[in-house]
C-alpha cells in the first residue's frame, strides 16, 4: 500500500476523534435533559459504534505500519548484500 493510503487512514482517524470528543459533549449532561429517550439511545449507539471503528481504523493503520516498515526493513537488507 502506499504512504498516501497510510496518510489518508490517519486523516480519517483524527477526523473521526474529533467528531467522537464533539459527539461526547453534545451527548453529556447538559444536552441529555433536553433530548427524547429515544434520540439519547441513538446517540449513544452512534457514539459507540464510533468508537468501536476508531479502534478497528486504529488497529489497521498500526498493521499497514508495520508491514510498510518491514518491506522497508527487507528491502534496506537486500541493497547492502
Amino acid at each position: 500500500m502506499s504512504q498516501d493510503y497510510l496518510e489518508r487512514m490517519n486523516d480519517e482517524y483524527i477526523e473521526l476523534t474529533n467528531r467522537i470528543q464533539k459527539l461526547k459533549i453534545f451527548y453529556g449532561l447538559k444536552y441529555q435533559r433536553q433530548l427524547d429517550g429515544f434520540t439519547y439511545y441513538l446517540l449513544k449507539k452512534q457514539l459507540k459504534q464510533m468508537k468501536a471503528y476508531q479502534r478497528t481504523l486504529k488497529l489497521r493503520i498500526k498493521y499497514e505500519d508495520s508491514k510498510r516498515q518491514e518491506h522497508g526493513h527487507i528491502s534496506d537488507q537486500k541493497d547492502s548484500d
